[in-house]
């Protein structure tokens, strides 16, 4: 999977939701159906403005989505409800169990790990904003483009995506100064 397709991927779900409603993601379907038709509109808008200017940038690890989307489809109000969100952000199962079990931060056993993941040419790991992967070595996480190694050019050129998103998509959320997690070798 890519960055583009998996936020494609959340798009595409949200406007599903919005006509039919998921059983699988009833708290989820429920904002997004009662969302009052100029949110959802700028929800939508938003989301394609992200993709549009991630695509420019091609990453290898996809960034958090848009602070304000993210806000507007209950994200931050339903941790109760981290299996749906899970679900909706294309997590793997693992990652939402660990998530589940009060794991909500890359922690000391995470940190323990980087040493394993040093490879030529790599200067950081990188992991989506928001996201708690269930070990750094997590193979379903890499596959989802969730966690990567990234060398220089592709650290500066996530650096810049950020300034971009920022610059082109503000906002006012408090606890999102990035859209990636970073941890330097």
């Amino acid at each position: 999977m890519n960055t583009i397709k998996s936020m494609e991927d959340i798009l595409k779900r949200i406007i599903s939701i919005r006509k039919n409603p998921e059983n699988d993601l009833k708290n989820i379907s429920f904002y997004i159906r009662n969302m009052d038709h100029d949110i959802y509109n700028l929800v939508i808008s938003r989301l394609k403005k992200q993709i549009e200017i991630v695509r420019k940038y091609k990453p290898p690890v996809r960034p958090a989505i848009d602070p304000m989307v993210s806000s507007y489809i209950g994200v931050y109000s339903g941790l109760e409800f981290a299996e749906e969100y899970g679900k909706l952000m294309g997590y793997p199962t693992c990652c939402i169990e660990s998530f589940k079990s009060v794991r909500f931060a890359i922690d000391e056993e995470h940190l323990k790990e980087v040493e394993d993941l040093k490879e030529e040419g790599k200067i950081a790991i990188v992991i989506t904003s928001g996201f708690i992967p269930c070990s750094l070595k997590c193979k379903e996480a890499w596959k989802r483009c969730l966690i990567g190694s990234v060398s220089q050019k592709e650290y500066d050129n996530i650096l810049q995506l950020e300034r971009t998103l920022f610059k082109e998509l503000p906002h006012y959320h408090g606890g999102y100064s990035e859209y990636y997690e970073k941890i330097r070798f």
